[in-house]
């Protein structure tokens, strides 16, 4: 997939340095390039430091409450729900991770590039919905980080769990980059070592005893419902994870960056889905902390502060490419400003205070709404995937031209590119049928016993279209 980076322009913000070689820059130094593309002297970082940021990126408590709804909602054995998580991260991993083949290559944020297909303003809807999961991504997250304080310290101790991971996230983002890729790799040791714990806790309880057996055989509509999830928390992941590849060398190359991101967050991931999965198959009511209580009063505490370190990771993530979409969104309006690292932070903090606040706010059913909200928005981010995956490797072959992604007026892509969003639109229609959800469930997925599909329409229909749209072009 490797090809030649494409002629850039000279876009970095005013006064910065583009001849200085990255082995000069300081370890920490704050990150000025936000949207702009990152010249070559400042790219770093090789195919570890990418496979450690996605295994890091997914060592989180949300993945492991994820792997409960393998045995507890779709009814799986345990045997059967590691087939479904690897299967299902392994298929939604690959559209990932052909976003991620996209950083090396240009060096800008994902929204940015999405100007290329959808058009300066064209792109704007889009830009937002996602800024819009962003916010709501980070608002569950501040939600179970709340919530694992109430279960251990009691009422009184919610919302201080929320407020330092406010001012925590706020610093990391401000820094930028740099410190985020070494934050979340130092923490893969000690996560990886605190779920393994959890699960060994949970089979000492179990006593050799699961509620199903290993390998009982689930019916096919459980099974491809269980896949979903697992395509789904893939997907939710390709609007920003260019994001995170686009300081790698260009010599990286696609394929690299591609096969490397793949590994890191489908291995990343499936380690807590399946300590999930398994601490549902046990049949334990208590909570993780009541199974690890017994093997030393302290572990309990210890436990949740990996738990929340988990959860600053990920709201990190969150906010970091929250900002940069943001900064993006504004640039559409100003096309000579320049946004720097302060801009980055400031839009950081802007937005933690604001899913802060949200979190306050709600709590019990409301959550549950916010939660199902979101999972109706994953819905706009099929489309959007395959239109940008058909534009970038059938029709452009990675070529764009830098300078139009910048401009006002879209330069050489417009402001709207009328067919592409007809073909979005039509790709998040013909998906309602086929939607299950807490607020809605379309007819066919009622047909199917709940079995949301509508990932696999929001891919093919839109990307065919586009692909037949771009081949009659002059």
């Amino acid at each position: 997939m490797s090809r030649a980076l494409p002629t850039t322009v000279n876009l970095s913000p005013a006064g910065q340095n583009e001849t200085r070689p990255m082995d000069d820059a300081p370890p920490l130094s704050i990150e000025n390039e936000t949207i702009f593309p990152v010249p070559e002297a400042r790219r770093h970082g090789n195919a570890w430091s990418l496979f450690a940021v996605w295994v890091g990126a997914n060592q989180n408590v949300m993945a492991v409450m994820t792997g409960l709804l393998y045995p507890g909602i779709c009814h799986l054995s345990l045997g059967w729900s590691l087939l479904a998580i690897l299967t299902g991260n392994i298929v939604g991993g690959v559209f990932m991770a052909l976003h991620a083949a996209q950083g090396p290559h240009l060096g800008i944020p994902q929204m940015q590039q999405t100007r290329g297909q959808f058009g300066s303003t064209g792109s704007l809807l889009i830009i937002a919905v996602i800024i819009i999961m962003y916010v709501g991504f980070t608002t569950t997250f501040f939600a179970i980080g709340r919530e694992e304080a109430r279960s251990l310290f009691g009422s009184g101790f919610g919302q201080l769990p929320i407020w330092g991971t406010v001012l925590i996230t706020a610093l990391l983002c401000m820094i930028g980059h740099d410190l985020i890729e070494r934050f979340i790799a130092g923490f893969i040791p000690v996560a990886s070592l605190a779920f393994l714990l959890v699960g060994l806790a949970y089979l000492d309880l179990a006593q050799g005893h699961l509620a199903q057996a290993i390998w009982a055989a689930p019916a096919p509509h459980d099974f491809l419902k269980a896949l979903s999830l697992g395509v789904l928390w893939q997907i939710a992941y390709a609007p920003y994870v260019s994001d995170y590849t686009r300081y790698l060398p260009s010599s990286t190359g696609e394929r690299t960056a591609f096969v490397v991101c793949l590994a890191g967050s489908v291995l990343g991931t499936a380690y807590p889905m399946v300590i999930g999965a398994f601490i549902g198959s046990t049949g334990f009511s208590g909570s993780m902390y009541d199974a690890i209580r017994p093997w030393g009063a302290i572990l309990p505490a210890i436990l949740f502060l990996v738990v929340m370190i988990s959860t600053l990771v990920s709201c990190t993530m969150q906010i970091y490419c929250a900002a940069l979409s943001s900064l993006t969104f504004l640039q559409t309006f100003r096309q000579n400003w320049h946004p720097t690292g302060r801009a980055r932070g400031m839009a950081a903090l802007i937005l933690l205070l604001l899913c802060a606040l949200i979190t306050e706010m709600l709590s019990g059913n409301v959550l549950t709404i916010l939660d199902n909200v979101i999972a109706l928005l994953l819905a706009v981010l099929s489309p959007w995937t395959a239109i940008n995956l058909v534009d970038y490797y059938l029709v452009r072959h990675g070529h764009y031209d830098m300078e139009s992604l910048f401009r006002r007026d879209g330069g050489i892509y417009g402001t709207a590119n009328r067919p592409a969003l007809a073909c979005y639109a039509l790709g998040v229609l013909v998906q309602i049928p086929f939607l299950s959800n807490g607020l809605y469930t379309g007819r066919i997925a009622r047909s199917l016993d709940g079995i949301d599909l509508s990932w696999i329409l929001g891919i093919f229909v839109p990307g065919a279209l586009y692909w037949a749209w771009a081949r009659t072009r002059p």
